[in-house]
Order: structure tokens, then sequence, then C-alpha cells
């Protein structure tokens, strides 16, 4: 009996690894980094309003940047993949110049924080801080860092929750101009 146990438990372990193989070769296309792409036009809707104070005083309106895409980034100091993306965000900014704008989202921080975060990683771009979180309300924000892409006309043209992997902000920047 305990011998038949045996024999039923390695062959259950054999079919689940085999198993596992041929899952992962039907489905390795989804493990491959594939380019992001922006919603349909037809499918866009219009960029809530995103207006406030920077973290250097000067009042701050979407509408302004009409004409170009606009990358809008919520961040906090304390997130981890905050942190790691910035370098990244940075890269992208300087890559694209004066062709695109970006925005920052300082919510769910201190001004200190977010004042402190965006030195150590020379953004140069107008930083929000949203202290009362009503701009993370706004465009439904589950959690930092969440990552948009506003096209020319102010339509949100992608959305990212998470860390933006390498190469899809800029791919979807680029089918946008």
């Amino acid at each position: 009996m305990r011998r038949l146990l045996i024999i039923a438990a390695i062959a259950a372990g054999t079919i689940a690894v085999a198993g596992i193989v041929v899952y992962g070769r039907m489905n390795a296309s989804l493990l491959t980094a594939r380019p992001a792409t922006p919603i349909r036009t037809a499918d866009r809707k219009p960029a809530p309003a995103l207006s406030g104070t920077t973290l250097a005083g000067q009042p701050i309106n979407l509408r302004t940047y009409t004409g170009k895409p606009v990358v809008v980034n919520f961040f906090a100091s304390w997130c981890a993949p905050c942190r790691s993306e910035a370098p990244q965000l940075t890269r992208m900014a300087q890559k694209f110049g004066t062709r695109v704008q970006v925005l920052a989202v300082a919510n769910d921080d201190t001004r200190s924080g977010a004042t402190r975060f965006v030195h150590r990683y020379g953004w140069t771009w107008p930083i929000v801080w949203d202290g009362s979180d009503s701009l993370a309300y706004r465009y439904g924000l589950i959690g930092q860092p969440t990552t948009f892409v506003i096209d020319q006309q102010g339509r949100i043209a992608w959305s990212h929750q998470g860390k933006v992997q390498n190469g899809a902000l800029a791919d979807v920047l680029q089918a946008l101009l």
C-alpha cells in the first residue's frame, strides 16, 4: 500500500511538472516585452482637471500644455517603486525634451519629503504637492506610482499602475508624436 502511494505521488509530481513546462511554452509570448500602445483615439476620455501650486510656489494647470503630450506621474517619497522608476523618468524627460511635458504629483506625502525626492533624482519639471489627495481622488488613484499620458487634445491616452517598465512610456510617447 505504501509503495502504491509513493508511485502515485511521483506520477502526480511528474504530471504537474510536465503541465507547468507545457503551459510555460504555450504562454511564452506573455513573458516577452511588447511595445506599450496608447488607447485607441476613439476610446480616449478627457483627462480630469489638474491644477494646483507647484513645490516652487507657481500655479499650474494641465490645460496650459494642450498641443503636446503630457506625462503625469503620481509619486510619494517613501514609495520604493517610485524611487526605482525616478531615474528612468529623468532619462525619459531628457530624451524627449520640449516635445513632451512632464508633470509630477506628490500625494500621500509631506512637502519636505517630496522636495527631497525631487532634488535627489534631479527632476526639473513642475511638481504639484497634493496634500489633500484631491488630485489622486480625481484621477482614481489606487496607489503609487501611477503614470498617465495625456494626448495633445487633453485626453487620457495611456495609464499604468505601478512602476513603468523600461521603454513602455517611450513607446507610448513615440506613438503620440
